[in-house]
C-alpha cells in the first residue's frame, strides 16, 4: 500500500477503502444486474464518504489539539470532576426546592385543614363539605354567615383547633366534655343529666344566642322561651272542663345528630358548618372504662341531645315547629287548646263531652309521622272534677298553684334539712339539699310570691343562703 493509499485508508476507513479497491480492480459489481440494482445505493454511500471524510478529519484535528494540550487522562478526570460538581449541585438545587415546595404544600395543606377540618371522627364526618348552602335564606333569619370552619370557630372566639377538640367524635375518648350525674325520676328510675364543662359550654352558648333563638318557633312552644314560664303554660290551660297530658317517649335522646345536621342545613348552611353546630349541640352517652390501663369514656349509643346542655330546648323548640303547627290545628278543629312544654304536651277543652278519644287517635300518628314516640305510661286525662295539674301546677279552681300536697313535702324536706343536716338530706335525695331547696322556692315564688316570702320567713338559713347567690 503506497503513500496515496494509505491517506485514502485513513480518510474513509477500512471497509470503504476494500470496496473502492474491488470497484478499482473490477471485482464489482459482479454482474450488470448487479450493477443495475446497486446504482442508488451507490450515490448515497458515496454521499456518506465524503461526509465521512470531514468528520475523520475534525476527529484528527481535535484529536491532535487533545495532544497538544497535555496529559489526557488527567483533562479527562477534570471534565468529569466538574461534570460530578456540576450534577451533585443542581441535585442540592433540586433537593431544595423539593423541600420548599412540601413545606408550602404542608403549609397550604395546614390552612385548608384550620379552615375546613375535614375530618371529626368515624360516622360524623360524611357531610363536611364546605359548600352550597343557601346565604340568603340565613341572611333573611338574620343569622351569621359561616362558610368555613374557621368562621364558625372566629364567630365562637376559640381557634379551628379548639373547634375541633369540642367536636371531634371518639368511640372511646380519653376526655369527656360533660360532666354527667343522674337526678330521680318522679314514677322511679334515674335521669341522666350530662352538664357541658366550660369551654364547650361557652361555645353552646354562642350557638343559642347567636343561631338557635334568632329563629322563630311556634307559639305553641312553651319551654326555654325568654318571658315565659311553666306558670304561663299552665294558665292557657285553667279552668278546664278536660285536660289531656301527653309525654313524648325519650325525647331528647330521639332528636339524634343527623335530625340536628339537618335542621342547621334548613338554615341556610352548608353541610359543614351545619356538622360543625350539630357536633356542639350533640353527645353520646357515655360511661367510664379501663381500657388498656387507661381511663377512657366509651360512647354506648350515638350521639343526640343531651340532657343538661343549653342548646338543647332551643333545638327542640325549632325542630318541632312543624310538629306544633299540625298539633295545633289538629286541637283547634276539635276546640281544644293546645302548648307543648319540652316533651309535655298539654290540651285543654272547656266542655265535658269533648271528643278526647279522636283527638287521641289523631295526635298518636301526627306525633309517629314526625318521628317521636308517644309514652303511653304517662298519657293522661283529667277531669274538672279531679286534681288537674299542668307542669306541676294545679290548673282547676282558680288561678295555677301549687298543691298543698307539694307545699307540704317541701316544708317537711326544710323541716328535715334544720333536723337531719343538709348532707343527710342531701345524701336521700340523691342531689345537693341546699340548691334544692332554692329551686324549688324559687319555682314556688314565681307562681305564688306571697306563699314563698312565707316560707322564707319561716327557714331564714335559706334565705341567708340565697341572699349570698348561688
Amino acid at each position: 500500500m503506497n503513500a496515496e493509499q494509505r491517506k485514502r485508508f485513513e480518510a474513509v476507513g477500512k471497509q470503504a477503502f476494500i470496496r473502492e479497491e474491488m470497484i478499482r480492480l473490477g471485482f464489482w459489481p459482479p454482474s450488470p444486474e448487479v450493477a443495475q440494482q446497486a446504482e442508488g445505493a451507490e450515490r448515497e454511500l458515496r454521499a456518506l464518504y465524503d461526509e465521512m471524510i470531514v468528520l475523520r478529519s475534525e476527529m484528527t484535528e481535535v484529536e491532535a489539539k487533545i495532544t497538544e494540550a497535555g496529559d489526557v487522562p488527567a483533562l479527562l478526570a477534570e471534565v468529569r470532576r466538574k461534570r460530578i460538581e456540576r450534577v451533585r449541585a443542581e441535585r442540592i438545587v433540586r433537593r431544595e426546592r423539593r423541600v420548599k415546595e412540601q413545606a408550602e404544600k404542608r403549609a397550604k395543606d395546614a390552612e385548608w385543614r384550620k379552615r375546613t377540618i375535614p375530618y371529626l371522627g368515624r360516622g360524623v364526618s360524611d357531610a363536611l363539605v364546605y359548600e352550597g348552602g343557601d346565604p340568603e335564606k340565613t341572611a333573611t333569619l338574620g343569622l351569621p354567615a359561616l362558610t368555613t370552619a374557621s368562621d364558625v370557630a372566629a364567630a365562637i372566639g376559640i381557634t379551628e383547633s379548639d373547634l375541633a377538640w369540642l367536636t371531634y367524635h371518639r368511640g372511646a375518648a380519653t376526655i369527656d366534655h360533660y360532666s354527667r350525674f343522674t337526678i330521680p325520676k318522679k314514677r322511679g328510675g334515674v335521669r341522666v343529666i350530662s352538664s357541658p364543662k366550660r369551654r364547650l359550654r361557652t361555645a353552646q352558648s354562642w350557638v343559642l344566642s347567636s343561631v338557635l333563638s334568632p329563629v322563630p318557633v311556634h307559639d305553641a312552644a312553651m319551654a326555654f322561651r325568654p318571658g315565659l314560664s311553666v306558670a304561663d303554660n299552665a294558665k292557657r290551660h285553667q279552668g278546664q272542663a278536660i285536660v289531656l297530658r301527653i309525654d313524648l317517649k325519650d325525647f331528647f335522646p330521639s332528636i339524634t345528630l343527623p335530625r340536628v345536621r339537618t335542621l342547621f342545613r334548613s338554615f341556610g348552611y352548608n353541610g359543614g358548618v351545619a356538622t360543625l353546630l350539630a357536633l356542639l349541640s350533640t353527645e353520646a352517652p357515655r360511661v367510664a372504662a379501663t381500657l388498656d390501663g387507661a381511663r377512657r369514656f366509651v360512647a354506648v349509643g350515638g350521639r343526640s341531645l343531651p340532657q343538661g346542655a343549653c342548646t338543647s330546648p332551643a333545638v327542640t323548640n325549632v325542630l318541632c315547629r312543624k310538629l306544633d303547627a299540625r298539633l295545633t290545628g289538629a286541637a283547634a278543629a276539635m276546640g281544644f287548646i293546645y302548648t307543648r312544654y319540652a316533651d309535655d304536651l298539654v290540651f285543654s277543652h272547656p266542655k265535658s263531652e269533648a271528643p278526647v278519644g279522636m283527638l287521641l287517635d289523631l295526635t298518636r300518628r301526627i306525633i309517629a309521622d314526625e318521628g317521636l314516640t308517644v309514652n303511653e305510661e304517662k298519657t293522661s286525662v283529667q277531669r274538672v272534677q279531679h286534681r288537674q295539674t299542668v307542669t306541676g301546677l294545679v290548673v282547676n279552681g282558680g288561678a295555677p298553684r301549687v298543691s298543698r300536697e307539694n307545699l307540704r313535702k317541701f316544708r317537711a324536706m326544710l323541716h328535715q334539712c334544720e333536723r337531719d343536716g343538709l348532707p343527710a338530706v342531701g345524701e336521700r335525695l340523691g342531689q345537693d339539699a341546699r340548691a334544692y331547696a332554692s329551686g324549688y322556692l324559687a319555682f314556688i315564688h314565681m307562681v305564688d310570691p306571697a306563699k314563698a316570702s312565707q316560707i322564707a320567713a319561716s327557714h331564714p338559713w335559706l334565705t341567708r343562703w340565697e341572699q349570698k347567690g348561688t
